[in-house]
């Protein structure tokens, strides 16, 4: 029997962050995975970043956390999206090298002090007067924990699907994580089924992409991590893309019941944002064709993954089905595609700090919240790593408001909301989005991890010198007014803007016009691009911006007003029955996230800030 503060059971995306920030946080911190040459395993594509996700990697990043860092070390072609949409909605996606993301990571956790990794299977997580006491592996060990952190990905029952043949697997080649499923039934959690998929894998030599359009690596210089400089990527590999055909789609239909997503064998629900092909072909019948993205694997590997091909049709219809793609017609097929059905638990039992309600010491992350998506997971592992260290060493809990970050949104939503499909984070889900940008995540969340203990003082400061400088730039352009007289009036005209009037503007108003730059205005060099980008993105902005902070801080006021945990919603006969049954299941810990639980009426609102105000 060993003893450990935190024990984390998974060593994906999630279970990695988590690990990792309980043993930079001082607790004694014990890793268990099934394969410790699989840590950090990217089972499906090999991407990070793009919308709603890359604003995950970067809070990741500013938190103190591994994710973005990882992924910069690992990169083999990075972009930027949504270029065309202005500077606030721009996002970074990166392609890593599978292979070098996973020995990135190993190298990292080995060599963390407070953390060993041990390679097992965790059977049965034990509790003990309503706290987590310990966990037991297959082996025979059992580890005494103070906090668990459980972060099992797809492994939870699962089974693969591959046309009519279905087998055991928690992802293809490794087995699954049965006896723990039946012990967190035990524990009495309300456990769901889900399903996900992956695509075919192709060798890039057996590839035609003479008629391929081609996606090149951004010349400029990238990065996720704020702490890394941006540097061009040596000898970056391309994407290419491709469509499916009418032939595709023919093939499709008239085999739509050789197919796992059709056949009746899968019970659990798939991702709605992320669906099969067969998916889209049913509900998109007027489509004539999809993308078909070829997405490079690694340096060391020639398999390249068919981005938009998730299948789970035989392997003999996956053939037919790639061969009739342009630039895949000779395509060799080193891996088939497959879906995987797993159990997932009911996130509307966690608490907003990921920790189960009524069982002390017991987080979940990842997966098993019913979340799809590398940068969820990982979202969620750094904060249940911190709650959990935390818990240990009886600190207040973290909980980020869904108005500060996207994490915040995205665990706000699980644990009020609940899900009925995979939880993909998705731009539109934040209300306060423009305000929420990857490009000032360190301003958000930067302090935060400073104050936990996951950020150093030097990257502190270098972000309150930031802050320091975009609030004197924004000074300076608000106060400076010009005249018609003034040089910059003929640079208006040369863009295609109204000339100043008699009465002049102010060099901020004159930044809120959508075709004027902050270039156009100052020519005073020294100021950093990151800076710069902001200073523009808030007077292009102003209005926007100026409303999320009214509604934010109402929003503000409202969290603040505490419900009392005990609260008896069934004897409130004021409210309607729907109401009481809701707030009993969801128990919300303030008002304001009693506003969000969907079902509540505005009635019901107004009986029950009675209620609290007595």
């Amino acid at each position: 029997m060993k003893h450990y503060d935190v024990v984390v059971i998974g060593a994906g995306h999630a279970g990695c962050e988590a690990a990792l920030a309980a043993s930079r946080l001082g607790c004694a911190t014990a890793l268990v995975t099934l394969n410790l040459s699989e840590i950090g395993k990217m089972p499906c594509n090999p991407a990070i970043g793009g919308p709603g996700k890359s604003q995950l990697v970067r809070e990741i990043d500013a938190l103190g956390g591994e994710m973005a860092r990882v992924t910069d070390e690992a990169t083999i072609h990075i972009r930027l999206l949504n270029t065309s949409k202005g500077r606030a909605m721009r996002v970074h996606r990166a392609q890593a090298d599978r292979l070098a993301y996973k020995q990135v990571w190993k190298r990292i956790l080995e060599n963390a002090e407070n953390l060993e990794l041990i390679e097992g299977l965790v059977d049965e997580i034990m509790i003990s007067d309503g706290r987590v006491a310990r966990v037991r592996l297959r082996e025979g060990l059992r580890l005494v924990a103070r906090a668990v952190v459980v972060a099992t990905g797809t492994f939870l029952n699962g089974r693969v699907l591959i046309g009519d043949v279905v087998y055991p697997a928690g992802r293809a080649g490794e087995p699954p994580s049965i006896r723990l499923a039946e012990s967190l039934r035990r524990i009495g959690l309300g456990m769901g089924r889900m399903k996900t998929g992956t695509t075919p894998r192709v060798n890039r030599n057996s590839i035609d992409y003479s008629t391929l359009e081609r996606q090149d690596s951004s010349a400029e210089p990238l990065c996720f991590s704020f702490w890394n400089e941006p540097r061009p990527i040596e000898d970056p590999l391309a994407v290419y893309v491709t469509h499916t055909n009418e032939e595709t789609h023919r093939i499709i239909r008239e085999n739509l019941e050789e197919s796992a997503n059709y056949n009746g064998l899968i019970e659990g629900i798939g991702p709605r944002h992320c669906p099969s092909l067969e998916s889209k072909i049913v509900r998109f019948p007027d489509r004539k064709s999809h993308k078909v993205f070829l997405e490079p694997e690694g340096r060391e590997t020639a398999e390249v993954y068919l981005q938009g091909i998730y299948t789970a049709f035989s392997p003999e219809l996956q053939e037919s089905i790639v061969h009739s793609i342009e630039g895949l017609e000779e395509a060799q097929i080193e891996r088939y595609g497959y879906d995987i059905e797993y159990d997932y638990v009911d996130p509307i039992q966690l608490a907003p700090t990921l920790e189960i309600d009524g069982i002390k010491g017991l987080f979940l992350a990842g997966q098993i919240n019913g979340t799809t998506g590398y940068e969820e997971a990982a979202g969620q592992g750094l904060l249940a790593g911190i709650n959990a260290a935390r818990k240990v060493l009886g600190k207040e809990s973290l909980v980020i408001p869904r108005e500060r970050a996207f994490i915040g949104v995205m665990i706000d939503d699980l644990v009020t909301k609940g899900i009925t499909e995979p939880y993909r984070m998705l731009p539109s889900r934040a209300e306060y989005r423009i305000s929420l940008r990857e490009g000032n995540a360190d301003l958000r969340l930067t302090r935060i991890g400073y104050e936990i203990g996951l950020i150093d003082g030097e990257r502190y400061e270098a972000v309150e010198e930031k802050r320091r400088r975009i609030e004197r730039l924004l000074k300076e352009l608000k106060s400076t007014r010009i005249g018609p007289s003034d040089p910059i009036n003929r640079r208006l005209m040369e863009r295609g803007s109204s000339p100043l009037a008699d009465n002049g503007a102010s060099l901020f108003e004159l930044l809120r016009r959508p075709e004027i730059r902050l270039d156009d205005l100052l020519s005073e060099d020294g100021i950093p691009d990151d800076v710069r980008a902001e200073v523009e993105i808030e007077g292009k902005y102003a209005g926007y911006l100026a409303q999320h902070r009214s509604q934010i801080e109402r929003q503000r006021r409202m969290d603040e007003i505490p419900i009392p945990p005990d609260l008896d919603y069934g004897s409130i006969t004021n409210l309607s029955i729907e109401a009481r049954e809701l707030l009993s299941r969801v128990r919300p810990a303030t008002f304001g996230q009693a506003t969000r639980v969907p079902g509540i009426s505005q009635a019901d609102l107004s009986i029950l800030a009675i209620i609290l105000r007595r």
